[in-house]
C-alpha cells in the first residue's frame, strides 16, 4: 500500500469516527505526496475540499488562505464543491473584520449539495460556525431576547431556546423571553509544527520547479 493510500483510509477512518481534529496533518502529508510525486490517480479536489473544510472548522483562516493559493485556478472552476468552500472562507473573513453576516454562511452551507465523503464534515462546520457565533454572544451579553439569538444562529425561536438550554447550558425565561448564556469555556488554538512547515516548503519549491520548467 502506498503513503497516499494509507492516509486516505486514514482519513476516511477519522470522518466515520467523528475525530474530525486529526484529519489537518493527515490531508497535509497527503498534499504533498500526492502534490510532490505527482500521483495522477489522487484527484487533487478530493484533498483540497476536505482539508479546506478542516481549516475552516478550526478557524484556522491564514492556513485557509494560504491552501486558497496553492490551488491551481482550474481546480477551482472544476469542483463546485470547492467553490463554495472558498466563498464560505471570503464570508468568514468578512464577517471577522465585522462586516459580514453568519446568516449568509449558513444558508450557503445549507443550500449547496455536497456528496457523501463531504457532507459530514460540513455538518461539523456548520455547528462550529454556530458555535462561534454562540461564543461571542455569551461574552457579550448576560441575558439577551431569544429572538436576537435564533436570528444569529438561523433557528426558529422555539428551536433556538430549547437547543440552547439542552447544549449549551443557557436558561431560559420563558415569561420574558430572554437567555441568560453560560460562559463559554476557553480553548486553545492548534499550533503548527515544524514538520508541517517543512512540508508546505517542499510543496512551494516544488510547484516552483514545475512552473519554470513549463
Amino acid at each position: 500500500m502506498s503513503t497516499a493510500q494509507r492516509l486516505i483510509e486514514q482519513a476516511d477512518v477519522c470522518i466515520k469516527a467523528g475525530h474530525y481534529q486529526e484529519l489537518i496533518p493527515l490531508y497535509e502529508q497527503l498534499e504533498f505526496q500526492v502534490s510532490a510525486i505527482e500521483i495522477e490517480a489522487v484527484p487533487m479536489n478530493t484533498i483540497y475540499e476536505p482539508l479546506l473544510a478542516s481549516y475552516l472548522v478550526a478557524y484556522d483562516l491564514y492556513s485557509a488562505r494560504s491552501l486558497v493559493h496553492r490551488i491551481p485556478e482550474v481546480t477551482k472552476t472544476e469542483s463546485s464543491q470547492l467553490a463554495v468552500l472558498i466563498q464560505v472562507l471570503e464570508l468568514l473573513r468578512q464577517w471577522e473584520r465585522q462586516n459580514g453576516n453568519l446568516k449568509d454562511i449558513y444558508k450557503l452551507l445549507h443550500q449547496s449539495r455536497w456528496n457523501s465523503a463531504l457532507a459530514p464534515l460540513i455538518a461539523v462546520l456548520q455547528d462550529s460556525i454556530q458555535n462561534r457565533e454562540l461564543d461571542l454572544l455569551a461574552k457579550a451579553y448576560t441575558s439577551l431576547p431569544v429572538q436576537l439569538a435564533a436570528s444569529r444562529i438561523w433557528l426558529n425561536e422555539d428551536t433556538a431556546a430549547e437547543q440552547l438550554v439542552a447544549t449549551r447550558g443557557w436558561r431560559y425565561d420563558a415569561s420574558t423571553g430572554l437567555l441568560y448564556p453560560k460562559a463559554p469555556e476557553v480553548t486553545t488554538n492548534r499550533p503548527i509544527g515544524l514538520q508541517e512547515f517543512g512540508q508546505l516548503a517542499d510543496v512551494v519549491a516544488h510547484l516552483e520547479v514545475k512552473q519554470e520548467s513549463s
